[in-house]
């Protein structure tokens, strides 16, 4: 809510349409207000219905009035159908016009008696980004885009409809000139060969790919063959591919400013070879294989500057950095300034001093993921606060300093414990402590106790 009142003479005048415009756009997450817009008088209501109704829940436009629903559709930039109950409304828009609609999702829904879905009413010239999950579309959904939607910028398909294959993929997306962002994710793997792969890497102004198949070493190979500069546009990059793939894709993509990569294997490791990628802002690897790395290879990342995520996790047991210590800790994020996330999901061992040195070399950051068991009486001494910013903080457990393990001594301690915690991190919304030992349940109780905030249970 806003903390004035609104006077409408203030609007009065020539620049009252513009001026009035800025005013609802402002006011796009304050339904209240807007709503108590609507009452003032028609050109304030005109404004406020405009907004109000951009990104409508399904069911609001599904139960207004139906002699008012078309007028609602014209307003609507974005319709999200989540799920069985959104999806039963297809079949109520059928014969609605949507002609500001610029984005659209629509998850997987299952019509009765094997009934396909009545899309043709969404597919406007203005839209923009296309989000599709199934099941089957009564018309011919990719001739509709193409011919209908100039401005398409962004298509995520994950439904194997009807009459696809790669040849009408490929063609969906030559025709398609504005396409900036294609997503094929897991549901669509048989088309994600070595003829798209070498198209995706030759097509000029993709900016964002992701792609649900396992990349190869040697559907690379086939695909950057004679390619002068493949993924030449490439700005974020979301892949699973063989370790010794990792390599030549690093060294196509520069320009990359976002990346996740999900290793298959480990008989390499990628963290060496994202060295050269020194735009990045986002940096996500998953491990799918149990490995054991040197320290060396963590401390490749170190010239990554620009990071504003850092994610290294895995599908199953951590990977293992067993000889990382402190000092090799903090000279990897002693550059990372920007860094605002990180999760560091990694066999290791390190000591308080590690995670205490992000609050002096990462000041921004918000979110901190580590594994193993920290003493932080050490805080209690320190200049607060170490981390201003931080609002989520998990890590494996906290350690008590009393040498005696009465009840009523481990409580005063763990209330200390929680107090540091406040202290040093005054924005603290969430704190999770993973092993669930006696000693760290009572410091998360003491934290909820102290701030009312969430904590794992």
């Amino acid at each position: 809510m806003l903390d004035v009142e609104i006077n409408p003479m203030f609007f009065s005048g020539p620049l009252l349409p513009e001026l009035l415009r800025r005013v609802m756009e402002f006011l796009n997450d304050d339904f209240t207000t807007l709503r108590s817009a609507v009452l003032v008088n028609k050109s304030w209501a005109a404004e406020a219905i405009s907004v109000l109704w951009q990104k409508p829940p399904v069911a609001a436009l599904a139960s207004s009035q139906d002699n008012h629903r078309q007028f609602y559709a014209r307003q609507v930039r974005e319709l999200d159908f989540g799920g069985p109950n959104d999806g039963g409304q297809h079949s109520r828009f059928r014969t609605l016009e949507f002609p500001r609609l610029k984005r659209l999702t629509i998850d997987y829904y299952g019509p009765k008696d094997g009934e396909k879905l009545w899309l043709g009413q969404y597919i406007q010239p203005s839209l923009e980004e296309f989000r599709f999950y199934g099941s089957e579309p009564a018309e011919d959904l990719l001739g509709l885009l193409e011919t209908l939607c100039p401005r398409l910028q962004s298509v995520l398909l994950d439904y194997a409809f009807e009459g696809i294959n790669t040849e009408r993929l490929i063609k969906f997306f030559d025709c398609c000139r504005s396409l900036r962002s294609i997503c094929l994710p897991s549901f669509m793997d048989d088309f994600v060969d070595d003829q798209m792969l070498t198209y995706l890497a030759r097509r000029h102004g993709l900016e964002d790919l992701e792609l649900g198949q396992t990349i190869t070493y040697e559907m690379i190979k086939k695909a950057f063959q004679g390619a002068e500069t493949p993924f030449r546009s490439i700005r974020r990059l979301t892949v699973q591919l063989e370790s010794k793939a990792v390599e030549p894709l690093t060294a196509a993509i520069k320009s990359a400013t976002n990346l996740l990569l999900t290793v298959e294997d480990n008989e390499l490791s990628p963290l060496p070879l994202v060295r050269p990628l020194i735009n990045l802002t986002e940096l996500e690897i998953v491990f799918c294989q149990e490995a054991i790395w040197p320290a060396t290879d963590l401390l490749a990342l170190r010239g990554l500057k620009n990071l504003r995520r850092l994610c290294i996790s895995s599908l199953e047991d951590p990977p293992a950095f067993h000889t990382l210590t402190d000092q090799e800790f903090i000279h990897l994020f002693g550059n990372m300034g920007k860094l605002q996330h990180l999760i560091f999901q990694v066999q290791c061992n390190l000591s308080t001093v590690a995670i205490t040195s992000l609050g002096t070399h990462c000041r921004q950051l918000e979110s901190c993921e580590i594994f193993g068991s920290y003493d932080l009486h050490g805080w209690s001494t320190m200049e607060r606060p170490l981390f201003p910013q931080l609002r989520q903080l998990e890590l494996g457990a906290t350690v008590t300093g009393e040498r005696e393990s009465q009840p009523s001594s481990l409580t005063v301690d763990a209330q200390m414990l929680a107090r540091l915690i406040v202290e040093h991190a005054p924005n603290l919304e969430e704190l999770y402590l993973q092993d669930h030992d006696e000693f760290s349940k009572m410091v998360v109780a003491a934290f909820k106790a102290q701030t009312g905030n969430e904590y794992n249970s």
